[in-house]
């Protein structure tokens, strides 16, 4: 295939994000990392300041991922995922349960906006649970649903056993509830894509946020054996 014509505004604007990306991970983050490391371990108010310090430093790391990569497949965009919570709910005392399955590879062209919104819907809820769910246990779960026609349906669920939503424990749009802008920012998400979404409490306690999305409008690296963290 004939190469693209070269971008001279994309490409600077491509080696800027890189350039902004690589300082925040060379500064800012590496800077956090030493305070983390200095704190005393011991004291009510040192575990909260650290707990604090976790939160910046990862809030800061999965901005890097995003400067860093304009164009990744969906197992890569998962793995990094992966890569940067583990550690955080292994900190916090979490169980964190993670369970991708592979998907049949597809030609299809990429799609670096679904893969870009079906990840930041799983690292919304993943937030959600970590910062506010009071859990023990997480789990991300993703897998091909055959039930529905010959190509079936992309399912992704994200599940803690933590104190759910308030009320019926139905997002509704515009409902005022705790966290009701990162759970109307999934909807969004998910409707851009044309994916449907559930975020619902369970019995008798806990959160599901769930995304199916038809796999005839996936890319066909997203329907690939999806990456391990790295």
């Amino acid at each position: 295939m004939p190469s693209e014509a070269y971008d001279p505004v994309l490409s600077a604007t491509l080696a800027e994000r890189q350039r902004i990306a690589n300082d925040l991970h060379d500064g800012v983050a590496s800077r956090l990392m030493m305070l983390l490391a200095s704190l005393p371990p011991h004291g009510h108010a040192n575990r909260q300041i650290a707990h604090g310090l976790q939160e910046c430093l990862l809030e800061l790391q999965m901005t890097v991922d995003g400067l860093s990569a304009e164009c990744m497949s969906l197992g890569e965009m998962l793995g990094n995922l992966r890569y940067r919570f583990e550690p955080a709910f292994r900190r916090s005392g979490i169980a964190f349960q993670w369970q991708v399955s592979d998907l049949p590879s597809a030609a299809r062209d990429d799609d670096c906006r679904t893969n870009h919104e079906l990840c930041k819907i799983v690292q919304e809820a993943l937030a959600n649970a970590l910062r506010h769910s009071g859990a023990r246990h997480v789990h991300v779960r993703l897998a091909r649903d055959g039930t529905d026609g010959a190509d079936g349906m992309l399912a992704l669920e994200v599940r803690d056993d933590g104190r759910g939503l308030p009320g019926s424990g139905r997002h509704e749009p515009g409902a005022a509830r705790p966290k009701a802008g990162g759970l109307r920012n999934m909807r969004a998400r998910a409707e851009a894509i044309g994916a449907g979404i559930s975020i619902a409490n369970l019995s008798p306690r806990g959160l599901r946020v769930s995304v199916t999305l038809p796999l005839e409008r996936m890319p066909p690296a997203a329907e690939t054996a999806l990456a391990s963290p790295r």
